[in-house]
């Protein structure tokens, strides 16, 4: 009997067919939406660019639009463009990405179909558009303006755009060329404006935004040509706006616009160089999208839902707008006042929002884009130059010099560590220990933290997540620099990056400030405080050095009580958003989070530090959460403000399975939502294979790394680099494995 239906199973197993391997992405650029992080509102809005640019593209051509509920509103226009709106104010060539400041939305033109003097003006130019009619992918974006029926079409390059505007039948085609403002209170000044034949007018503009207004502003330059001759008509009375007239014609009107942070000479040698074949719109467009489709490649989504592609996609764009190239394609750039060459072949990067991507977004260059590893830290090793220090925020030709901390020390560390290939080590050595022992540079706010081992509380009002930030840097070096074979000094930062431990309340269980005589601030211990901290509050500062889990067991008691405490963090997460939701003022609804906040950068990285910890079924559990409960390829698909790719980053991470520890050689094992993901690397293709993955089957079971059975959540860089393969088997239920 007992071998009948062993047979009997046998028979039936060979009748079953097999199970079809998934489905490889045939193409990430259908996926990926330009829309994604473009709504929400107040902390949840993602401020994320809409319009067409290629990858670190300088020129960012799109939408600035208003609406009837909320008008320009500074905080939800932070790229110009925000999702709820149903109004067009023009199309301008600059724009930041993912920040929460408002700069550029400057260079801004617009098609109209009217002689009327209100349309010099910004409400008189402006028209309502159709979300239906609204098209966006890399590279691209078009939409039909409804006041003056007009089809706009837009794509880019790096430094070049290209406009087409169709008009109806029988309309008599015209051109606002606005150089008057910007967006929200940037400042627009010493316009020149030249008509230099039929086709042609060049000019410049000084720039000054929230940023920018800090180190005196950008200068842009500007070359446009026209598909076919203008005339201009209408002047504003200070000359800064003017109305281009074109024949009648069953063509478009196109213009193309080179821009340059340098030189006139540079804009139109940009243009040249970029669309030399002219008026070639789909070719151009084309051409926007295979540049995306060469950096979403290097990730290829095996199987998975159509909505976890799309949003996969959607964020690996969002990793690859900033930092900007500055440099013109003869490599000329300007920073800090001062001209410089980059030489062929190289690129000067700027628009680095570095307290937030250090995190995330340069961890990730070096593992899928090297090239954008080793042009960031070569262009900011460049800022440092003739005595101005390593930047914190550079934007554009200047140090906007906001947030805290030295995060490009962490930048150079992490490249370091991670054999960023095409860099100088030792030269990204000497900046960085120079400024961390002297104090120079984005050290400049140390002050006795050498000394004391934090930064006390009669010298910041954020003494507290300063001394933090400096110590996770100071840990960076201490990495590098023992790579490097300085081991006497890496010691001496090593034993200077545990100073944050002699900041811990014991009895509140949290760090907080003290004062320079070693006493703790006298004021009571409250949850929602933020006083002495940088965007968070004590309990969120509290996780952020667990690059120093020795530190945490040691202030905690042990392991286990870390442990404990780390999950009342994360349980009461779900219960503060929807007690945000439920907030009858939707303005109202960012409020209350005092615990995990996926949102906000301090605390993004805490749940793999479970899987760090020994405890990788509980990394799954809160990064399953935060996935599925903040992040879509949708308007409102990020929890905040992205940061120049830092959130847009942190999904792709938590999607993969693989997590990063800024400023090492580490990579943490989280919980994939793939079942194979295929990153080309420059030495091979590493693979991740999730066996049994589904929504419910989200932690991990079993795994192997390069073939051979390995137990805990941690590997270094060197095991992947090469290529190979990390194979995990997927459960319902959390297992033993990794603890």
């Amino acid at each position: 009997m007992r071998e009948r239906i062993l047979l009997s199973a046998l028979v039936l197993a060979s009748c079953t067919p097999p199970v079809a391997p998934p489905e490889p992405v045939a193409d990430p650029v259908t996926y990926a939406s330009p829309l994604m992080g473009t709504g929400g509102f107040a902390f949840f809005h993602g401020a994320a660019f809409v319009g067409a640019a290629v990858p670190h593209g300088l020129m960012k051509l799109g939408p600035d639009t208003r609406g009837q509920q909320y008008g320009d509103l500074n905080f939800i226009h932070f790229s110009g463009y925000w999702a709820g709106d149903d109004t067009i104010t023009g199309f301008s060539h600059l724009h930041m990405h993912g920040v929460g400041v408002r700069e550029w939305g400057t260079l801004i033109l617009m098609p109209v179909t009217s002689t009327d003097p209100s349309v010099l003006t910004k409400d008189g130019m402006q028209s309502k558009f159709s979300k239906k009619g609204e098209k966006a992918s890399p590279g691209r974006y078009e939409v039909t303006l409804a006041k003056w029926n007009v089809k706009a079409e837009l794509t880019a390059s790096v430094h070049s755009g290209h406009h087409r505007y169709t008009f109806a039948d029988g309309a008599t085609p015209h051109v606002v060329l606005d150089l008057s403002r910007g967006l929200g209170n940037t400042g627009v000044s010493e316009q020149t404006l030249t008509e230099v034949d039929a086709t042609t007018l060049r000019g410049s503009m000084l720039v000054s935004g929230q940023f920018s207004s800090g180190f005196g502003g950008n200068r842009v330059f500007f070359d446009i040509r026209t598909s076919r001759p203008y005339s201009v008509g209408q002047r504003s009375t200070d000359g800064k706006v003017i109305e281009l007239g074109f024949a009648p014609s069953a063509d478009p009107v196109e213009l193309l616009v080179g821009i340059s942070l340098v030189s006139a000479a540079g804009a139109t040698a940009n243009l040249a160089a970029e669309f030399p074949d002219g008026f070639a719109f789909d070719a151009h467009r084309e051409a926007a999208a295979s540049a995306w489709r060469a950096r979403l490649s290097r990730a290829k989504v095996f199987g998975g839902s159509e909505e976890d592609r799309a949003t996969f996609y959607s964020a690996l764009r969002l990793a690859f707008l900033m930092p900007t190239v500055i440099s013109d394609v003869d490599g000329a750039y300007v920073y800090g006042g001062e001209p410089g060459n980059v030489g062929a072949g190289e690129v000067m990067l700027s628009d680095f929002s570095l307290w937030d991507t250090y995190r995330t977004t340069h961890p990730l260059y070096a593992l899928l884009a090297e090239d954008s590893a080793r042009s960031s830290v070569q262009s900011l090793l460049r800022m440092s130059a003739n005595g101005r220090g390593l930047p914190r925020w550079p934007q554009a030709t200047g140090e906007a010099g906001t947030m805290v901390g030295a995060p490009a020390d962490i930048v150079f560390a992490d490249a370091v560590m991670r054999d960023v290939p095409g860099i100088d080590g030792e030269a990204l050595w000497a900046e960085a220990s120079s400024e961390a022992t002297t104090g120079g540079g984005s050290r400049a706010g140390m002050g006795r933290y050498a000394t004391l081992g934090y930064v006390p509380i009669e010298e910041s009002g954020r003494s507290v997540g300063i001394t933090v930030e400096y110590a996770h840097a100071d840990f960076a070096l201490a990495n590098m620099g023992r790579k490097l074979g300085h081991d006497t000094e890496a010691g001496a930062f090593e034993t200077r990056s545990k100073g944050w431990r002699k900041l811990w309340d014991p009895a509140n269980k949290v760090l907080r400030e003290r004062f320079a005589d070693g006493s703790l601030v006298t004021t009571p211990y409250t949850l929602e405080g933020w006083d002495g901290y940088a965007e968070a509050n004590a309990l969120q500062t509290t996780y952020m050095p667990t690059w120093d889990l020795e530190g945490m067991d040691t202030l905690f008691g042990s392991r286990e009580a870390f442990l404990t405490e780390f999950e009342k963090f994360f349980d009461a997460a779900p219960g503060e958003h929807q007690a945000a939701l439920a907030q009858t003022t939707y303005e109202l609804r960012w409020l209350e989070r005092y615990h995990y906040w996926p949102s906000n950068e301090p605390d993004i990285h805490t749940p793999f530090v479970f899987a760090q910890a020994g405890r990788p079924d509980l990394a799954a559990k809160w990064s399953d959460w935060a996935r599925d409960t903040f992040f879509s390829a949708q308007p409102d698909g990020l929890p905040g403000n992205d940061d120049g790719g830092t959130l847009g980053s942190w999904f792709v991470f938590a999607a993969a399975g693989l997590y990063p520890i800024p400023g090492t050689d580490r990579w943490i094992i989280g919980s994939p939502i793939f079942p194979k993901l295929e990153l080309t690397l420059p030495s091979g293709v590493f693979t991740i294979t999730a066996k049994d993955v589904s929504p419910e089957n989200i932690y991990v079971q079993s795994a192997k790394l390069n073939g051979k059975p390995i137990t805990t959540a941690v590997f270094a860089h060197s095991e992947l680099i090469a290529g190979g393969t990390l194979e995990l088997v997927m459960g319902s239920q959390p297992s033993n494995w990794g603890k």
